[in-house]
């Protein structure tokens, strides 16, 4: 078994937004992903009177626009070194942001948040109704609430809240 003090310091602790409203854009580029290799892979089992070079634009273009939206990302980087952190954008390598100067985190708490979500039928998509846990790790500053994590899992809150905690020097 490993002791607390065996346990190395963190550098730098990157969590990725879950909820940051580019789910739905990049499973779209997952479906233009897909359908652009189908696309450029049907000449190769079915005789077509289209132009080759059609077929590859189409395709190409779709797997193009697939993976830009796909690689849609952002969250929040720690560097517990410097004290600072940056909240992100990235699309493919290309990533935006400003480092910020932490504040003094005084506490951090993990919060369990259950709801029931209730989602309207349309007749196009499946309704599904129950219940949902969303674990939250809040970091206080000056006893106010100053950046807020949120996980779909437990385990992996538990885990990040151990981490950040152990980069903050935070018993």
């Amino acid at each position: 078994m490993s002791n607390e003090t065996d346990l190395k310091p963190v550098k730098h602790f990157d969590y990725k937004s879950r909820n940051d409203g580019t789910k739905g854009p990049r499973i779209l580029g997952q479906i233009l992903l897909a359908s652009g290799v189908i696309v450029i892979l049907v000449p190769f089992f079915a005789d077509l009177d289209t132009d080759n070079l059609k077929i590859a634009l189409v395709g190409g273009g779709a797997v193009l626009i697939g993976i830009i939206l796909s690689s849609l990302r952002s969250g929040t980087l720690f560097d517990f070194q410097s004290r600072k952190f940056k909240e992100y954008q990235r699309i493919l390598w290309f990533e935006s942001g400003e480092w910020k100067v932490f504040p003094d985190i005084d506490h951090l708490e993990l919060i369990h948040h259950t709801f029931r979500t209730s989602f309207t039928p349309n007749g196009i998509t499946p309704t599904m109704n129950g219940l949902v846990t969303i674990y939250k790790i809040v970091l206080l500053a000056n006893g106010a609430k100053f950046l807020v994590l949120d996980y779909t899992q437990e385990r992996d809150a538990v885990k990040a809240l151990e981490e950040i905690k152990r980069g903050l020097s935070i018993l």
